[in-house]
């Protein structure tokens, strides 16, 4: 097993205050908004009842290993360590930056669903709108504009979030999820109604309501925000979570009714309290398509389809609690395997920690573990979800996270088998640094502008004397390299100069520039490639910068002869030559 620790150079000592809280101060900060009700149902399991319907259990208890369900750890296991409570956010301010705030929001773990319905090239934006003075509205959607800014263009009566956008129907035009609530009075609990709107023509909104899909046993469920044709019958099947019935339900659509018909149910009252999904893909390449949950309790199930079937195939376990975030990536480390991810946040010995576990498959239904990655000092109550996605488009996925106050980009920088990540962006709230009560709800990526780079979209708000709320999606953009006179510059952002003198006695100077905040390495290699020296290896801004070598390895002096200074930054690599005459 193998652990790589990084630690963020420390600028602003105060950055992460916020996520080095302990349990009592983040449940103290927690019990401040009046909005969000808070129910202890038994010891150390808390009932969250979110504003605007969102429901969501956690469990805040110190985590207590599973001794009837060990984690089956790869050999050649990996773990990451990642502490952000040390560090400089201005490394990171190159990559994107603030473009506007939209009165627009959904607070569900999806976020502000985006899409192009009506096919004009014009990004849409679904979600309720809410000002310190207004209640909540029902869903409405909002379209950009030739300014860049976004106009109302419709509301959708009696609706309560944005779900997805999908073709429901495989007809060639998507459709729009939304969804509603309505009390069920012999029950006494809410009821969960899904709404699906379709299109009129290829280049209109889905206006239309084309069916209502009764999800039965109340509203605190999970729909999954993209849907999946699990038996490969060219159907569109739904998962969905019943957290009151405890039941996980599979369901399909049924072109003849035009609504879903339930084809799985899967019991899991006796297993654990919360489930979450759903991670899915042939895993285990054996031509049937798997899924995942995971519990509060860090319990993990796999499920596999079996001519038009389903079978639970897999029992596991994460070394966390609240096991709820959950992603596929493509083989990020280029071994050949398909990887699910089963996140979760937890106290151990009172420190919290958001943990992501990396799963690969070693044989048929059989699964393990061949990385970790520990982010310290985050237990989430507010925002908490997790996506895949080719954030810089170089064929690999990157890791994409929303942790209450804090927006995450992590990058896979190992090998094939070879696990290690590194953070490549960050942006906190700056709202609740100047002690403002606002935190994070979500977070999300969508190419807005059509420019091939996905938008940071992240759902905020901001609540005044614990009464008036106002909610947002705060958008970010990735910043370009500045195009001159049609030429772009990127590897000219850095340059590594000949050093001086050269050749040289005793000491000699190495100059080299950086145009933009950097992760970078100086080495001195020998003639036949062997390591000399590292003269730097750490976080550099922007600048020009000298660096005095006294020809010396670690702590000797070395002998007359030729010599090679490298600068390497990750994306650019020079070499230089240099000859030590004595």
């Amino acid at each position: 097993m193998k652990s790589v620790f990084v630690c963020c150079l420390l600028f602003v000592i105060s950055s992460f205050s916020l996520a080095q809280q302990s349990r009592e101060a983040k449940l103290q900060q927690l019990k401040t908004r009046t909005d969000i009700k808070v129910t202890e149902i038994e010891k150390d399991i808390l009932k969250l009842e979110h504003p605007h319907g969102k429901v969501l259990y956690k469990n805040i208890g110190d985590y207590i290993p599973n001794a009837d369900n060990k984690i089956n750890y790869s050999p050649t296991f990996d773990s990451t360590i990642i502490d952000l409570t040390t560090i400089d956010t201005t490394l990171y301010y190159h990559k994107y930056s603030f473009w506007q705030e939209v009165l627009i929001a959904n607070i569900d773990p999806n976020g502000v669903i985006a899409g192009d319905i009506n096919n004009n090239g014009r990004a849409e934006l679904y979600g309720f709108v809410k000002d310190y003075t207004s209640n909540y509205s029902d869903i409405v959607v909002k379209e950009l504009n030739n300014t860049g800014s976004f106009d109302s263009l419709h509301i959708y009566n009696n609706t309560l979030s944005s779900v997805a956008i999908y073709d429901i129907n495989k007809d060639g035009n998507q459709e729009l999820h939304l969804r509603r609530q309505e009390q069920d009075t012999i029950n006494n609990y809410p009821l969960d109604k899904q709404l699906y709107f379709c299109k009129e023509s290829d280049s209109s909104l889905a206006y239309n309501l084309s069916f209502i899909f009764q999800v039965p046993g109340g509203s605190e469920s999970q729909l999954l925000q993209r849907y999946y044709d699990l038996d490969d019958n060219n159907s569109t099947d739904i998962l969905y979570i019943n957290n009151v019935k405890r039941q996980l339900r599979i369901y399909q659509y049924n072109s003849i009714i035009n609504n879903f018909d339930s084809v799985y149910s899967f019991d899991y009252s006796n297993i654990d309290e919360w489930f979450e999904g759903f991670p899915i893909g042939d895993f285990d390449q054996d031509g049937n398509t798997e899924f995942f949950i995971g519990g509060a309790s860090g319990q993990v199930y796999g499920f596999e389809n079996n001519n038009g079937s389903y079978l639970n195939t897999f029992i596991g376990q994460v070394e966390t609690n609240n096991a709820f975030l959950n992603t596929e990536t493509d083989d990020i480390d280029g071994n050949g395997k398909k990887e699910f991810w089963i996140g979760g946040d937890s106290f151990h010995n009172g420190v919290p920690i958001t943990r992501l576990t990396c799963f690969e498959a070693k044989g048929n239904n059989s699964y393990e573990a061949v990385a970790k990655i520990d982010i310290l000092g985050f237990f989430s109550f507010y925002g908490f979800n997790m996506l895949a996605l080719d954030v810089d488009k170089d064929g690999v996925d990157e890791l994409v996270l929303c942790l209450d106050q804090t927006f995450i980009i992590l990058k896979f920088k190992g090998s094939p088998g070879q696990h290690s990540y590194e953070v490549y962006y960050i942006k906190q709230n700056e709202r609740a640094l100047k002690g403002e009560n606002s935190v994070y709800w979500n977070a999300s990526m969508y190419d807005i502008n059509s420019d091939g780079q996905e938008e940071i979209l992240i759902t905020s708000d901001n609540v005044i004397d614990n009464s008036e709320i106002i909610f947002f999606t705060i958008i970010l953009k990735p910043v370009k390299p500045v195009n001159i006179d049609g030429v772009e510059y990127h590897d000219l952002s850095y340059e590594l100069f000949q050093n001086y003198p050269n050749p040289f006695n005793s000491t000699t100077q190495v100059k080299f520039e950086l145009q933009t905040c950097s992760k970078i390495t100086l080495k001195v290699y020998n003639i036949l490639g062997k390591e000399i020296v590292t003269l730097l290896d750490n976080y550099l801004l922007s600048g020009k910068y000298i660096v005095n070598w006294e020809a010396k390895d670690r702590n000797n002096s070395i002998p007359s002869g030729i010599y090679f200074i490298e600068l390497n930054t990750g994306d650019f690599k020079k070499t230089i030559k240099t000859v030590l005459l004595k």
